[in-house]
């Protein structure tokens, strides 16, 4: 009887300390979530805003009319809105200055703002050392959901100036983007401009 009881008693305790396991394995599963619940906005702006302060290489056209040249300069890349068409049914399509790479480049219609500066300014022409443009562009996918490959065309208005006179109209833009749309390769053409046309790298840091 003693060893029924002794069997009885051990049984009891292995289905206590099963059931044990079990709830601790929910509770561990419960407590690790794939991302906060409470974001910290102030991380996730800081860091971003700091992130995209870093500027892009271009070289700007520098001519005049007896003289051709090329001039290095930096370029700042704002999208202040993002539509995208593939979004998450779950998710909104639109974005505002913190875009998401993936839902920009699988395929996303948007409207940017590019100031640029030229350090050393300019040689053979009398333009200012800080220009802009601004417009929208469409962003399509090409291979991978554009993680891989992905395209852009816009147009836009540009201005520069110098100290006689403005110059500013239509721009039209081009780019190729990889690398999960951090590197890309982009180029402007400014109709009249003083400075007609630049090629730059794109580089976006997330």
């Amino acid at each position: 009887m003693y060893y029924c009881i002794s069997m009885e008693f051990e049984g009891v305790i292995v289905k206590k300390f099963r059931i044990f396991i079990i709830l601790g394995i929910i509770w561990l599963t419960q407590s690790s979530l794939s991302q906060l619940k409470d974001e910290n906005v102030l991380l996730k702006w800081g860091s971003w805003t700091l992130l995209q302060a870093i500027p892009s290489p271009v070289f700007f056209d520098d001519r005049s009319d007896d003289k051709t040249g090329i001039k290095f300069g930096l370029q700042w890349h704002v999208v202040p809105v993002s539509y995208s068409f593939n979004s998450n049914k779950y998710v909104s399509p639109f974005n505002f200055f913190y875009i998401k790479p993936v839902n920009r480049f699988s395929g996303s219609v948007e409207t940017y703002f590019e100031p640029s500066l030229i350090p050393g300014g300019f040689r053979y022409n009398s333009l200012n050392k800080f220009m802009y443009n601004t417009g929208a562009r469409i962003v399509l996918p090409v291979f991978h959901k554009g993680e891989y490959l992905a395209v852009s065309l816009g147009a836009g208005y540009y201005n520069q100036q110098s100290f006689e006179r403005k110059y500013d109209g239509v721009t039209y833009e081009a780019g190729v983007y990889s690398f999960f749309g951090m590197m890309g390769l982009k180029f402007q053409y400014n109709q009249n401009g003083l400075s007609r046309y630049n090629v730059g790298l794109y580089i976006k840091y997330y």
